[in-house]
């Protein structure tokens, strides 16, 4: 049986010294730059997720063609994939910047990060099981039961990014 969510988590490297959309200057004793575009770039790939996600659905599974759900599976992981890059680098070290006299927040900011990290590795794992030109009918109807799963943990986690998370940032 597939697990969706193992209650396992990876940390991500916290810090780096440039990013895009970033200056990469320091300023005192930051790495990361505030982004007056970054909100936007990050709520546009909510979108583009979005979109992708209900193709698998409705170009893939609906007419029980495998090879477009492996080809749709693939472009929502890079998409992810990227989008988490750009939230880990940018987005979150500019926040654990930005709240190092704030431990309450800065703890909830961390909580979300790691949350993100285990539906990330649920994400690719969905992914990578799901990525085949031939399904069986258990995984036929395990995929079914996968990707409402993860449809609900993504539609969850985008409504607290975009009306919570996100409005903690802003420049300092």
């Amino acid at each position: 049986m597939f697990r969706i969510f193992s209650g396992k988590s990876r940390t991500t490297p916290q810090d780096s010294n440039s990013s895009p959309g970033t200056s990469g200057t320091q300023v005192q004793g930051r790495t990361i730059s505030y982004d007056p575009t970054l909100i936007m770039a990050l709520k546009s790939d909510h979108h583009e997720l979005i979109r992708i996600y209900q193709q698998i659905w409705s170009e893939g599974y609906e007419r029980q063609d495998f090879r477009k759900i492996a080809e749709l599976l693939k472009a929502f992981k890079s998409t992810f994939q990227a989008h988490l890059i750009k939230e880990n680098v940018s987005f979150y070290v500019y926040l654990e910047q930005s709240l190092t006299n704030d431990s309450h927040t800065l703890q909830i900011v961390k909580d979300f990060r790691t949350d993100m990290n285990d539906i990330a590795n649920a994400v690719v794992q969905f992914c990578k099981r799901y990525s085949r030109d031939v399904f069986t009918r258990e995984m036929l109807l395990d995929f079914k039961r996968d990707y409402e799963k993860i449809g609900e943990a993504l539609t969850r986690r985008v409504s607290l990014e975009e009306r919570e998370l996100y409005t903690l940032y802003h420049p300092s």
